[in-house]
């Protein structure tokens, strides 16, 4: 169970990704088609180029979240996860 004071959610609320429905991914895909996404918007662990690092992408390419921090944060926010098939890499 994560606690409300929780230090990540000092440096992002969380607000904005309330019931955002979010594909999972991995680096490798990230740095291909989002190199823009260079880190997890809650812990700042960075995004490396390798298909065995998990992460989790809203729908609008804003943020990447990792695997981890989604773990901790999924129910809370409830975020809706989706197949990984639904990501449209295109601008």
């Amino acid at each position: 169970m994560v606690e409300k004071d929780d230090w990540r959610l000092l440096v992002n609320n969380g607000e904005s990704l309330r019931k955002a429905c979010v594909n999972p991914t991995d680096g490798e895909e990230i740095y291909k088609y989002a190199p823009q996404l260079k880190k997890c918007v809650f812990c700042f662990a960075p995004v490396h180029n390798t298909p065995h690092q998990w992460w989790f992408i809203p729908i609008d390419l804003s943020c990447c979240i990792c695997e981890d921090c989604f773990n901790d944060f999924k129910e809370m926010f409830e975020w809706k996860k989706l197949d990984g098939w639904d990501i449209d890499w295109r601008d």
